[in-house]
């Protein structure tokens, strides 16, 4: 293949542009001129003209939930939804869809939307489903909001005791489960009743077929074993559009070791990656571990999911393993303790280049900043939780401390190294989103604040774009052979409609993609216009 007549971005230092790149067997042959390029041209060659069109590396989402946003594309979706009669309509709606006693799932809401910014209630979704279980997750993914069904289905009363690094939210007066349920709390939820089968496979194929249409060439995961199965037989019958880089639940880590299961198995294609843990929950449930209370909540600090030695011990077992882990870490304390529990490991052990990652890296202490850097430790962030939390963060911590949050540009001053992703489906897996956040620091939605929210923090496109791509293949161990456009790395590569250099900022959000290449195969192109 041949791509002349375009505006490649590579990278190459002094060179950032050229026009032109030849591909043979899978990876770029030449990069150079239109005229230096058709040197490369035989009668075999498939031509792109790009007519002036921006090629850049493809994006590489550093942390989704692959298989599960796959699946979430076929529920009920509440975001941006602002009221809790706008929710009743939708799930009244579904309930006359489906058989009586079928479960109703969705996800998405965010109560922070609603007026006053009240959590809602069991009794809400009773007045639309008395006899289907409901079963709704928050935009965050760390709490559900369940009917008065689902919670007796689950065998939850106003006697069941909150599990360890989770919470029953409950009515003040009368101790009664409100429906809402927090952290390990949601794990207790199991609904009955007759449900629309969708496999593993078929939601990956369906987050497949919407990626690719993303300009994505490759996704960090969360995973199974039995997932990893699944993506390399789509691999070895030629239906796998994107590389995989599979992350693990430490909890299975004697499983591993027992099975030889290792960081880096594997091909180009699918990867085993990192073993991921979590310290703590989210901002916007107000379980994100934190040295102070939360300011609308002061008696609340985040629930931690593990003892703090029993934590250090678990990174420890994992490093002494040769695993690479990556830390859900989101409040100033828990990214305090996975930063110790790195530091802890490597000074028995040494740092054995494994690249720990803290999963969103949300608020630090300033104290912490430099430790990622020092420890070798990646951020691995996702900038649109930035442009959804600015709502309330303020209200949650303060003024004070929410110049602490997202500090994209403090860490790369202080020469951390980032990833970036989406969190998909916490947040929608379109990277155009992430850029535009990234370089204003708006709202998507509602467009504010007017100058950006702590606008210091913000990114250049270029920077953005770099973090999206080849931060991701840092964070991976495979910036050598992808996440920039060199001769010689894999040819994956998105072609876009608009400009991202030269485009206004407001643009960023209506850029579409035109080519998804991967290997030097087009795997999507967009049709145009009758």
């Amino acid at each position: 293949m041949a791509l002349l007549n375009g505006k490649v971005f590579t990278e190459v230092s002094g060179n950032v542009f050229v026009e032109a790149a030849a591909i043979k067997d899978g990876k770029i042959l030449s990069l150079g001129t239109t005229n230096e390029i058709k040197e490369f041209i035989d009668s075999s060659t498939h031509i792109l003209d790009m007519e002036g069109k921006l090629v850049l590396p493809g994006f590489i989402d550093a942390h989704c939930h692959f298989a599960s946003g796959g699946r979430s594309l076929t529920t009920l979706t509440f975001r941006g939804v602002n009221s809790v009669e706008k929710i009743q309509k939708m799930v009244a709606t579904k309930v006359k869809e489906l058989p009586e006693g079928a479960p109703i799932f969705g996800s998405q809401f965010d109560h922070t939307l609603f007026p006053g910014g009240k959590w809602p209630t069991k009794e809400d979704l009773d007045k639309v489903s008395l006899d289907n279980p409901v079963v709704i997750r928050r935009v965050d993914g760390h709490s559900v909001w369940i009917n008065g069904l689902a919670l007796r289905q689950s065998g939850i009363t106003r006697r069941t005791k909150d599990p360890f690094g989770g919470e029953i939210i409950r009515n003040p007066t009368t101790s009664e489960p409100t429906g809402i349920l927090k952290e390990a709390a949601t794990r207790m939820v199991k609904v009955k009743g007759p449900r629309i089968q969708s496999t593993l496979e078929q939601d990956i194929e369906r987050a497949m077929n919407h990626a690719v249409q993303l300009g994505l060439t490759g996704v960090h995961t969360s995973s199974s074993l039995e997932e990893i199965e699944i993506y390399k037989k789509l691999d070895e019958e030629g239906r796998l559009t994107l590389r995989i880089y599979a992350w693990l639940p430490i909890k299975k880590i004697d499983e591993y070791i027992e099975k030889g299961i290792k960081r880096g198995q594997g091909n180009d294609m699918v990867k085993v990656g990192f073993l991921k843990v979590y310290i703590d929950g989210t901002i916007s449930s107000a379980t994100a571990l934190m040295f102070e209370p939360f300011s609308d909540e002061p008696s609340k600090s985040g629930l931690a999911q593990y003892e703090e030695e029993e934590f250090y011990a678990l990174v420890e077992k994992a490093h002494r393993n040769g695993y690479q882990v990556g830390i859900h870490a989101i409040g100033d304390k828990g990214i305090h303790w996975a930063l110790n529990a790195i530091e802890q490991a490597q000074r028995k052990h040494g740092k054995k280049g494994l690249r720990h990652r803290i999963e969103h890296s949300s608020i630090i202490h300033p104290q912490d900043i430099k430790r990622f850097h020092e420890l070798g430790v990646i951020a691995s962030m996702q900038p649109t939780h930035c442009t959804t939390d600015l709502s309330y963060c303020e209200r949650r911590f303060g003024r004070e401390r929410s110049e602490r949050v997202y500090i994209w540009k403090t860490l790369l001053e202080n020469r951390a190294v980032l990833a970036f992703g989406t969190d998909w489906a916490v947040e929608p897996l379109d990277p155009m989103r992430g850029l535009y956040s990234c370089v204003t620091r708006k709202s998507i939605e509602f467009d504010y604040p007017e100058e950006g929210w702590f606008a210091e923090q913000r990114l250049s496109i270029a920077e953005a774009i770099r973090y999206y791509t080849l931060g991701s293949a840092y964070a991976s161990f495979e910036e050598d052979i992808k996440g920039s456009l060199r001769e010689g790395t894999l040819a994956d590569m998105v072609v876009l409609s608009k400009d991202l250099f030269t485009a206004e900022t407001k643009e960023i959000l209506t850029v579409q993609v035109l080519y998804t290449i991967l290997g030097g195969k087009i795997v999507y192109q967009r049709q145009s216009p009758r």
